[in-house]
C-alpha cells in the first residue's frame, strides 16, 4: 500500500494482515487520531453459488495505529523479532550446578 519509509516516532496505520505500515496517521482539528477504516474484503464464490443474504449489518473495522516503533515490535513488521538477552541465559543444568556449589552467584 505505501512505499514510504517511516522514522521509528511516526504515528502510522497499521495492517496487521499483510504485516505492514499502511499510511502516516491523521489528526482532527483538537489532536485526535482520525480512524482509517480497513478496506472490507468480499469473499470469492464457486461457481454456480447464490450469495447468501448477511444476517447481520457488518461490523465497521478500523485500522490500529501507533508509533511506527511499536507497532514493529507488536505486529513483527520487520520480520523475526530477536528477543532480547536471550544469548545471555544460562542452562537450567549449569545454573543448578552452580547453585549447588555457591548459593549465591552473580
Amino acid at each position: 500500500m505505501s512505499d514510504q519509509e517511516f522514522s521509528n516516532e511516526d504515528f502510522v496505520y497499521v495492517d496487521p494482515d499483510l504485516k505492514q505500515a499502511v499510511a502516516l496517521v491523521d489528526w482532527d482539528k483538537d489532536g485526535n487520531a482520525l480512524p482509517k477504516e480497513w478496506p472490507r474484503v468480499e469473499k470469492k464464490l464457486a461457481e454456480g453459488e447464490e450469495p447468501r443474504k448477511p444476517f447481520r449489518k457488518p461490523r465497521i473495522r478500523y485500522y490500529p495505529w501507533g508509533s511506527y516503533k511499536t507497532m514493529c515490535k507488536i505486529y513483527k513488521l520487520k520480520g523475526k523479532v530477536k528477543d532480547k538477552d536471550t544469548e545471555d541465559y544460562i542452562k537450567l543444568d549449569v545454573a543448578i550446578d552452580k547453585l549447588q556449589q555457591e548459593p549465591y552467584w552473580n
